[in-house]
């Protein structure tokens, strides 16, 4: 019988959290996704309003066109297992 991976400490969550984590970086904004935590509900995708985000052929979010986002932060807010996290000051373009 087989016997699940058990996460004994925070730092090991935190280990596992990192492993699944892509960071999409430009200089205005970076956007990190958590695959682990994504289920692909696809609300940030349908609510982003520049068409930032797209999903893969895997059922997860990924970033299309990062130059795009206005760091509106919807895609963080209204994602229902935190699976984004937006870097840098909402509303505040590149100069």
């Amino acid at each position: 019988m087989a016997t699940a991976t058990k996460l004994r400490t925070r730092e090991d969550v935190l280990q596992v959290a990192r492993a699944a984590t892509k960071s999409y970086v430009s200089t205005a904004v970076t956007i990190q996704i958590n695959d682990a935590w994504c289920k692909g509900c696809t609300i940030c995708v349908e609510f982003c309003p520049k068409d930032v985000l797209v999903m893969n052929r895997l059922d997860k979010v990924e970033v299309k066109s990062l130059e795009a986002c206005t760091k509106c932060m919807r895609c963080e807010q209204l994602c229902p297992d935190f699976a984004i996290v937006v870097f840098g000051e909402p509303g505040k373009s590149k100069s």
